[in-house]
């Protein structure tokens, strides 16, 4: 299967090097990383997979009249426009596009561009990090991916997927209710990431102090009671388990969008606490501390696009 990875950060070059193994896999990537990649290959350190380096292709753009069976589409949401426009050529009637991107958006961003047809929801459970350019570090836990139809007519793409990844030795999931997971998903991360930003300390100091600790709790409470009205069948127990979650690992969870505020990268405060923020505006549900949070990390945002 030809697989193109839209881009080769974190997630997608991990995932990108696994499935190298058992397909053609080309990575899309820019500067000094893709440099890298080119003359060395990228290097993976892997706790799940072990040390190895990938030799897979690696461009700026897609070659003149490559085809894609599969594009995994795993950029920044602040990205999307760009990245939209550098797979364009590259997607066929049959290709499938599998979205991994955190928050919301990407999934109507991509059907609308590309047919809704062609588009399968996923999220990334993986604890990756890049190195120097042409460097990527799995660090272990969790490491899967799950995705599932947005209607019916996305059987056949779901059996292709997942006949694909149990080939390649990756651990996935088909949901049978995607926008639960990705909600699921979303809560956590507001959460994390909302809260290390908005403080700009490290989580561990978030919910070792009592204050910040309980807004912590109460924004998990409020992202949960938006998708509660969104989700068919959502999980009851979501808060409880996310809190525990939060509260057990805090000593190791980090956050991509902290990382992205401390070196003054743009952030995906518009896919994450925003979108929270609108569809609570939408729905008529208070959403004041993801509101806030979405409202003071907008002026970072905007001096860090320019």
């Amino acid at each position: 299967m030809n697989i193109l990875i839209m881009a080769a950060g974190a997630v997608g070059g991990y995932f990108g090097s696994v499935l190298s193994t058992s397909n053609e896999v080309t990575f899309v990537a820019r500067g000094e990383h893709l440099r890298k990649i080119q003359e060395y290959g990228l290097s993976v350190k892997s706790v799940t997979s072990g040390n190895y380096v990938c030799r897979s292709k690696a461009y700026q753009e897609p070659p003149q009249g490559y085809q894609a069976d599969l594009v995994i589409f795993c950029v920044k949401e602040y990205q999307n426009d760009e990245a939209g426009e550098i797979i364009a050529s590259s997607i066929s009637d049959n290709t499938t596009i599998l979205t991994l991107q955190n928050g919301l958006g990407s999934g109507e961003f991509l059907s609308q561009k590309f047919g809704s047809e062609k588009v399968v929801l996923g999220a990334a459970y993986v604890e990756a990090s890049k190195g120097d350019p042409g460097e990527i570090f799995e660090h272990g836990g969790g490491c899967r991916i799950t995705f599932g139809k947005q209607s019916d007519l996305q059987e056949d793409r779901i059996k292709e997927l997942s006949k694909m990844f149990e080939n390649s030795n990756i651990d996935f999931v088909v949901s049978e209710n995607i926008l639960d997971d990705l909600w699921q998903k979303l809560i956590f991360i507001s959460a994390l990431s909302g809260m290390t930003c908005i403080t700009r300390s490290p989580f561990k100091e978030v919910m070792n102090n009592p204050l910040t600790r309980n807004m912590t709790r109460g924004l998990v409470r409020e992202t949960a009671l938006v998708a509660s009205k969104l989700v068919p069948n959502f999980s009851e127990d979501t808060v409880q388990n996310t809190i525990d979650y939060l509260e057990t690992h805090k000593n190791d969870l980090v956050s991509s969008m902290h990382q992205d505020l401390l070196a003054g990268k743009p952030m995906e405060i518009n896919a994450i606490n925003g979108a929270v923020s609108r569809e609570g505006g939408i729905l008529g549900i208070p959403t004041p501390i993801n509101n806030m949070i979405a409202s003071c990390l907008s002026l970072q945002d905007a001096r860090a696009r320019k």
